[in-house]
Order: structure tokens, then C-alpha cells, then sequence
């Protein structure tokens, strides 16, 4: 049984990614992934807590993902320019979307996304700490320039422009 809800789990973030999960019912999502709406309220309970779900697993995905890609990496710059290369690769533009639409999402409580933006950045400032070898205030600045960094690039398309910013910013690092 963990083997399908872990292969539910890896359809749903694919799909999440590429849909999202805001206007989502769990009929159209349960046939996306090849289940029925009784087996995903079997393996999460709820949808409110498939959502939550997904989070976790997007999250330890990323996670996992952006460790491997700064793992060979002998000093922050570049690190950071290894860690923007997997960011803003258009292979990775639909799971920042659906990161940056939970991210809203959570910014009103009492529903299903509640809590996701703050656990985001709790999650990231440890990671950023170790990569660069910096303070609270470092991380949180580096964090907050990558995602305007990225918000940026997804609302406009604009790689050259975007990945020039990038660049003028690490000096300031």
C-alpha cells in the first residue's frame, strides 16, 4: 500500500506541476492519475490533506534536487550559480509556478496551503546558511533575491535580462 501512495504521490506532484491544485476537484484529479476519488480519500483522507501532501513531497523533492545540483561545488559563488542554473532551467518552470502559486495560496490561513510559505522559507534558510556560509539576514536576503529573481523570469520569459541580474547580484554576496 506505501508503494501506491508513493506512486500517487509522484503522478499528483507531475500533475500539480503542470495544472496546479487551486480550481482542482478530486474527481478530474483522481482520473488524471489513474485512481478513483474513494482510493485518494483512502490514502490522504481528505483533499485538504492530499494538498498538504504534495507539499511535503514537492518539498523533499526540491530539496533533494537542489542539494545534488550545489553538492560538487568548492565555493558560494558558485554554489549559487549552480543553485540559479536549476532554478530558473525551463525544465523546472512548472514546479516554480506551482511552488510560487502555494506560496500565495498560504498567505491566507485556514485553508488547505496554510503554513506552506513559512515551512518554504524555514526549510530553504538552514540550506542557504550552509551554502553560503553566511548569517539569518544573508540567507533570508539571498532567498528573497532568488525568488523576485525567478517571479521575474516566469512573468516575463526575459532569460538574458533576468540571468544579468542575477549575476550583478552576486558581488554584493
Amino acid at each position: 500500500m506505501q508503494d501506491r501512495r508513493a506512486e500517487l504521490l509522484g503522478k499528483l506532484l507531475e500533475y500539480s506541476a503542470d495544472h496546479g491544485l487551486s480550481e482542482t476537484s478530486l474527481r478530474p484529479l483522481a482520473a488524471a492519475v489513474g485512481s478513483s476519488p474513494r482510493m485518494l480519500l483512502y490514502f490522504f483522507g481528505s483533499k485538504e490533506n492530499l494538498i498538504r501532501e504534495v507539499h511535503r513531497h514537492a518539498r523533499r523533492v526540491q530539496s533533494q534536487l537542489l542539494a545534488e545540483a550545489v553538492a560538487d561545488c568548492t565555493d558560494r559563488t558558485e554554489a549559487l550559480r549552480a543553485l540559479w542554473r536549476w532554478l530558473s532551467d525551463p525544465a523546472h518552470h512548472n514546479v516554480i509556478r506551482f511552488f510560487f502559486e502555494s506560496y500565495a495560496r498560504s498567505l491566507h490561513a485556514d485553508n488547505a496551503w496554510d503554513g506552506f510559505g513559512e515551512i518554504s522559507v524555514h526549510e530553504w534558510l538552514p540550506r542557504l546558511r550552509q551554502v553560503l556560509g553566511g548569517s539569518d539576514a544573508e540567507a533570508t536576503l539571498v532567498l528573497a533575491a532568488l525568488r523576485g529573481l525567478l517571479l521575474d523570469l516566469l512573468a516575463t520569459g526575459e532569460t538574458e535580462r533576468v540571468d544579468a541580474a542575477f549575476e550583478a547580484l552576486l558581488p554584493s554576496l
